[in-house]
């Protein structure tokens, strides 16, 4: 159970690309982008005294400050600043830094942190799977078609395996999720399964709404034209 007042790593979501193939590197990169993006707020000290406090305030004991400096620098120089960011609570970081895993609890960290992203700051978001399955890869964007995936999440960009991850992450990541009739799902870690059903319902009967107002004007307009030809 992640703290209330537990602190976060945050950083773009492309940093996640191939963390099946060396999850330790990306890991490392994790650390290196939070930490340098956090001392860049700090007003006095030079450029590695920041990068020291920005560690304790981490609580991380760093082998090398120049290293991670220059990992960071890199890192936050060659990414967008108006990439979508998500956080990593520190002690999900720990635990999968520390213990062994296995790929699927890799995928599952990968979906997670794919959904926190595309959710952001909203209470909820609706989202598809091909728009999952990017993130998971450390995409921007959507996929068109899963043949633009890497090999490693291409792996599970199917059906089977999605329901799986997402069962996983509702039993044991806090996910809500909601898929009746709504052309992808919508997802939450902040709201209850009732609240999330009502805001789907709520778009659901909105969108028909719409829809049938949108008919209704196509029928009246044939009508008109029909009635025009009559008289004429």
């Amino acid at each position: 159970m992640i703290k209330k007042d537990e602190r976060y790593f945050n950083f773009p979501i492309q940093i996640l690309q191939s963390f099946l193939v060396d999850d330790r590197k990306v890991l490392d990169n994790i650390i290196a982008y939070a930490i340098y993006e956090n001392s860049l707020k700090l007003e006095y000290g030079s450029e590695l005294e920041k990068i020291k406090s920005s560690s304790k305030y981490y609580a991380i004991a760093l082998g090398s400050y120049e290293r991670v400096f220059d990992n960071g620098k890199s890192l936050y120089d060659s990414l967008p600043i108006n990439s979508p960011k998500v956080g990593l609570s520190i002690s999900i970081f720990w635990d999968f830094y520390n213990n062994d895993k296995t790929e699927f609890d890799k995928i599952c960290l990968l979906a997670f942190l794919g959904i926190k992203s595309i959710i952001g700051t909203k209470p909820y978001h609706k989202a598809t799977n091909l728009f999952l399955w990017a993130r998971m890869d450390g995409k921007i964007r959507s996929i068109n078609e899963i043949a633009e995936l890497s090999k490693e999440v291409k792996k599970y960009a199917n059906e089977y395996q999605t329901k799986k991850i997402k069962i996983a992450l509702r039993n044991n990541w806090g996910l809500i999720t909601y898929a009746r009739h709504t052309r992808g799902f919508y997802v939450s870690f902040k709201i209850t399964l009732k609240q999330l059903i009502l805001e789907a319902e709520k778009r659901r009967n909105s969108t028909k709404e719409k829809q049938y107002k949108e008919y209704e004007k196509e029928v009246l307009k044939e009508v008109l034209e029909q009635l025009k030809t009559t008289r004429a």
